[in-house]
């Protein structure tokens, strides 16, 4: 599923992990007793849900990223991750409760709106509006009660296949079709 490389230890593979767990630490610390603690959480997601509309905010972003050292290509797709995480920041302590993007946009509403997000998130490409579509069905699940957490690091993964090789790219578009139509099936 990922280039060799991101299987051994401190790679980006690793990295990226790493980031991921730090935006759960961000949204966990919306439920902590401390309020001054759940009042800096809230401005640094507020921060990055701008940072998804105004480059200005990139800044913030960045600030959360960069002690990562994430390979500069990949910089892109974690920073819209960041901000996609500050739409949706549900988070559990159990990863395997955590869900794909495209298993929980199939119980976030209506089948055929939920179809149509999956087409377009499929069809959109890097340059080609996958952001804008990813923040429309990240708000569509972040709007389902009760809240569905979502498996960031799998999403960021699958962003840098998509901007690898055509087969990495097809391999995870396969895949968000398949996790979508398992999921309405099992359902």
């Amino acid at each position: 599923m990922f280039a060799e490389d991101d299987e051994a230890p401190n790679t980006s593979f690793e990295r990226r992990r790493r980031f991921v767990e730090e935006l759960y630490s961000l949204g966990r610390a919306l439920d902590s007793p401390n309020r001054y603690v759940v009042a800096q959480a809230r401005k640094r997601l507020a921060r990055l849900r701008r940072s998804l509309t105004d480059d200005r905010y990139a800044i913030h972003g960045y600030e959360l990223l960069l002690p990562f050292d994430l390979p500069e290509q990949q910089e892109e797709h974690a920073l819209l991750v960041a901000g996609v995480f500050a739409l949706n920041p549900h988070t559990v302590s159990d990863p395997k409760a955590r869900r794909t993007l495209c298993s929980a946009l199939a119980d976030s509403g209506s089948r055929d709106a939920a179809e149509a997000r999956v087409r377009q998130l499929i069809a959109a490409t890097q340059g080609d509006g996958l952001g804008y579509r990813l923040r429309q069905a990240v708000q569509l699940i972040g709007s389902t009660r009760p809240r569905i957490p979502l498996d960031y690091h799998a999403l960021l993964n699958d962003l840098v296949s998509l901007n690898g090789d055509e087969s990495r790219a097809r391999k995870v578009r396969i895949r968000w079709s398949r996790d979508f139509q398992h999921r309405v099936h099992t359902r």
